[in-house]
């Protein structure tokens, strides 16, 4: 059962875990010098941000970026999502598929059997590459997460999952070069594990064709639930 214990401790044993990478750095990824010509393609069905967490998570980054102004690359509100499921990995030389309709019918037909569901916004955690807002959403997320898988099989569409999908998380930072107040990076994060951003009411899904971090996209659907 995925509840927000469950996720509570998963978001805080993901910066147990990397401590002590963030405290040597981090892990860079040389690919942000020059972010916005990414060409690794993916096929995402993902979940965009209302304008008012937004805001807050805007304020967020504001003061992120005084503590490491140089060495992160920071997302813009534009480019905020939680990912639902990634369909089609990231990679050089992808196109939609051919079949892209035939993804589009599972998906519609998926939606079908769940209804709107409510996501959480609750404090910070950081990866060894990156500053994450935790997401706590309820069981519709989960169970919309199980018939999609199940019925992509069942219907022979390809499934490239670089991992089982299990948080809501939202990625605003990522680091481009080594970090240069490591310490005080951890100390916001720590101090704001609790920062409230809010609750907000999931009524559409978006299946998206975008490189890694979403600066090139194009809009294959958008689905009400």
């Amino acid at each position: 059962m995925i509840n927000k214990e469950f996720l509570q401790e998963h978001y805080n044993n993901i910066l147990l875990k990397n401590k002590d990478k963030l405290n040597q750095g981090g892990v860079k990824d040389d690919l942000l010098s020059n972010v916005l010509n990414d060409k690794r393609m993916s096929m995402v069905l993902l979940i965009r941000i209302n304008p008012d967490i937004n805001i807050k998570i805007q304020n967020t980054i504001n003061n992120l970026k005084e503590i490491e102004p140089d060495s992160m690359y920071y997302y813009p509100s534009s480019d905020f999502h939680i990912t639902v499921i990634d369909i089609l990995k990231g990679e050089l030389g992808r196109n939609i598929p051919e079949n892209i309709n035939e993804y589009i019918n599972c998906i519609k037909e998926c939606t079908k059997q769940i209804k709107p569901f409510e996501i959480e916004f609750d404090g910070l955690t950081a990866s060894d590459n990156a500053v994450l807002v935790k997401g706590f959403y309820d069981n519709e997320l989960q169970k919309f997460r199980e018939l999609l898988r199940e019925n992509l099989g069942k219907n022979n569409l390809k499934l490239e999952e670089r991992y089982k999908t299990i948080s809501s998380h939202i990625t605003i930072a990522r680091i481009k070069s080594k970090l240069n107040n490591a310490e005080k990076l951890i100390e916001f994060v720590e101090k704001n594990k609790n920062n409230y951003f809010g609750k907000m009411k999931v009524e559409s899904l978006e299946l998206c064709f975008h490189n890694w971090y979403d600066t090139q996209k194009q809009v294959l659907l958008n689905i009400k639930l």
